[in-house]
């Protein structure tokens, strides 16, 4: 797929073969579209050069998806009626897996309320946490080419990992999207001397709230994170 506009990564262009499904303000390495006075990510299902689907294994939690990142050397788990999704670079961040929340329909327009992906970098792990969230807070949340405001990146070391979140605040609304979010990331340093990194983007509140997922949810998936 190819994309104009805050691209944060491009495809080559396909012809789409199902109908656009177009994400609300909450998604990792997929291009926020400004235009037509209307903010949006566009992502086309089922593209040939994405990450292969996971599967469930029994050492999942009850009627969750493992997802297994062989490349970043991450494992983790995602509510079963997350689908899988394309995936591209964000700044330094090359991602290799990706899933959505259940997408909903809002003024004609297949949207989502949360994304979670993975991937490597290299640098240093506490800046490549904070750099990757910063970046797709910033893509994801300008609407109307207004910036969000984003609140002070919180970092910390914790055992042999690092841990990174960002509150964000759109700057313009719409009746589509969540009037804030958070974003979420862990890394750690790899064999390879690379960083593996996971990286979660959700909107809060809004009249599709229930379409993502709960806090719980949110705990769930990042106590999941392990290495391979």
């Amino acid at each position: 797929m190819s994309y104009t506009g805050l691209g944060v990564y491009q495809q080559q262009p396909k012809p789409p073969n199902r109908r656009p499904l177009w994400i609300a303000l909450a998604v990792a390495g997929v291009l926020a579209v400004v235009g037509g006075g209307t903010a949006a990510v566009l992502l086309t299902g089922n593209d040939a050069t994405s990450a292969p689907t996971t599967s469930a294994t029994t050492t999942a939690k009850p009627d969750w998806t493992v997802v297994e990142d062989t490349q970043a050397g991450l494992r983790y788990e995602v509510p079963p009626s997350w689908e899988t999704s394309p995936v591209g670079t964000v700044g330094a961040v090359r991602l290799t897996k990706s899933q959505v929340s259940r997408p909903f329909d809002c003024q004609g327009r297949n949207m989502i309320q949360a994304m979670v992906a993975s991937g490597t970098a290299t640098g240093e792990v506490p800046d490549v946490a904070e750099a990757l969230i910063v970046e797709i807070a910033r893509t994801s949340y300008t609407v109307e080419g207004q910036k969000p405001k984003l609140g002070k990146p919180e970092v910390r070391g914790v055992e042999e990992h690092t841990v990174a979140s960002v509150e964000v605040t759109p700057s313009a609304v719409s009746p589509c999207y969540a009037p804030k979010a958070t974003v979420r990331a862990y890394a750690r340093s790899t064999r390879s001397s690379k960083v593996a990194v996971l990286v979660l983007n959700v909107a809060e509140g809004g009249p599709y709230v229930a379409e993502g997922p709960s806090e719980d949810d949110v705990n769930r998936i990042m106590e999941s994170v392990r290495p391979l």
